[in-house]
């Protein structure tokens, strides 16, 4: 374990190195953990072809790493949040949740269609494989991590489906960057923004003295506050245990329902061994305790963050989590997520699948620069639609915090009241997709028990559905606020 944790501590202080002396990385907002899981990959390919042991012992722990470190993090999802007070604007609020549930589910159905279409019929791979789009798009690393083991549920048995996963959401990080740049200029050419907006292309070149970075900000603001006296216990410490805590509750409702699920078939083969022999051997054949226990620890993390915060709040205490410190100490364990998740990842299983991969990667960008250019333009509110347009093109190829990177493009001062209506509209949909409930829910509940035909038609008219509801929604807006 401690050569593992030296080597992801040494990629990670290459990969910083280089993302502040390399001018090309700064350029396109390729995180420091990236750089360093892509170099990670390269040494342990090279240790393998040259049989270089330490190599190899250093980096074969980490592929242990990632269902663990998604754990700590959806347990801090819930543990931190609050619910955001509500502005009066709720139908510009309203409209962009939608627009979110439009483009997320829309990534869905395209990847069902692709799938469906263009994959199946030469490759043998399950209906989950058209989640790919949305767990690396929307969902980004933290979500192909944690989709990676619901891949490999014996429902679904898609090997590869984290190392497609990681890969998806390290290409569209870099697409949605340098993709946005370009629709940012497009736009400005068709007249859709003008340049009066606040435009500074020069932001997007980071030796520019007007460059600005989120990382500006980082540096400027602390870690967190102290919700407890650095006599009793370090601030820091405290913010540890909730995490620990949550933890702790995710591990003890996964082994509850386990035993639960294996009280519940024992009362069932009881039953069965006084049927016919046919019976007996369907029985058999169900293994429920099996089925409940595959299902990842995140899961279970997800709702123990939510009990700590309850209890805490029952008791008045709830101050007592600073959602700056969890923010950040989530935030690292993404960061050594992403180098572990990178660095061993299986090739094999992605050169197997390439031609799908791309055939779905690129079902995903079309389906991204329609929603900006077009669908953003009816849906959303005139007066910013092209900026909200932008956060959410961001999000939806790679992070929110690209979203924001492509918005201090074209609004420097955060002025147009975009980033303020996409944070109030995020709790309508971060819970349920884009790495939310639904997310994980479709592929283990519904996809491989329907015919993915039924799958793919019911979601285009879900979306369809949507879109012509915002719409009308737009539209009527617009002509009583004339």
């Amino acid at each position: 374990m401690l050569p593992a944790f030296l080597f992801c501590a040494g990629l990670l202080l290459i990969g910083v190195v280089l993302r502040l002396r390399m001018g090309i990385f700064r350029r396109y907002y390729i995180p420091a953990a990236v750089i360093a899981g892509t170099l990670g990959l390269g040494m342990t390919l090279l240790g393998r072809q040259y049989s270089l042991r330490w190599i190899d012992e250093a980096s074969q722990p980490m592929a242990a790493w990632p269902g663990w470190l998604i754990a700590v993090v959806f347990a801090g999802m819930l543990l931190e949040r609050k619910p955001p007070p509500w502005s009066e604007s709720l139908s510009r609020v309203g409209r962009q949740g939608l627009m979110v549930w439009i483009i997320v589910l829309g990534q869905t159905a395209v990847g069902l269609l692709v799938t469906w279409l263009l994959i199946q019929p030469f490759y043998a791979v399950p209906n989950s494989t058209s989640m790919l789009i949305e767990t690396g798009f929307a969902g980004g690393h933290g979500t192909a991590a944690a989709m990676g083991q619901v891949f490999r549920h014996p429902t679904i048995n898609l090997e590869g489906g984290l190392d497609l996963g990681i890969l998806m959401a390290t290409c569209g990080l870099i697409y949605g960057v340098v993709s946005g740049i370009l629709w940012i200029n497009l736009a400005a050419r068709l007249g859709l923004i003008k340049m009066t907006d606040g435009i500074r292309l020069a932001a997007a070149q980071p030796n520019s003295p007007t460059a600005t970075t989120p990382s500006d900000l980082d540096e400027q603001l602390p870690i967190g506050y102290a919700k407890i006296s650095s006599d009793a216990l370090d601030p820091l410490l405290l913010q540890v245990i909730w995490l620990a805590v949550a933890l702790a509750l995710g591990l003890a409702l996964q082994y509850a329902v386990g035993t639960f699920a294996g009280l519940f078939q024992g009362d069932s083969l009881s039953t069965l061994q006084d049927a016919s022999s046919e019976n007996q051997n369907l029985g058999n054949q169900i293994d429920v305790k099996k089925f409940v226990e595959s299902f990842p620890l995140f899961i279970y993390t997800l709702f123990g963050g939510w009990i700590v915060r309850r209890i805490l709040s029952f008791f008045e205490a709830d101050d007592l989590i600073d959602r700056d410190t969890i923010n950040r100490l989530t935030s690292t364990a993404m960061d050594v997520l992403v180098v572990a998740a990178i660095t061993t990842m299986n090739l094999t299983a992605v050169t197997t699948l390439i031609v799908p991969f791309s055939l779905l990667f690129l079902g995903g960008a079309v389906w991204c620069g329609v929603c900006l250019m077009v669908l953003s333009r009816k849906l959303l509110p005139e007066q910013h639609w092209f900026q909200l347009g932008l956060i959410n093109y961001g999000m939806s190829t790679g992070t929110t915090a690209t979203g924001f990177v492509l918005l201090r493009l074209v609004d420097p001062e955060l002025e147009s009241g975009a980033a303020e209506d996409y944070a109030l509209a995020a709790p309508l949909s971060s819970p349920f997709i884009g790495g939310g409930m639904l997310t994980v829910g479709l592929p283990l509940l519904v996809l491989e028990r329907i015919p993915i035909a039924i799958s793919t038609l019911s979601m285009i008219g879900l979306v369809a559905l949507l879109i012509g509801l915002g719409w009308r929604w737009n539209a009527h807006y617009r002509t009583t606020s004339a």
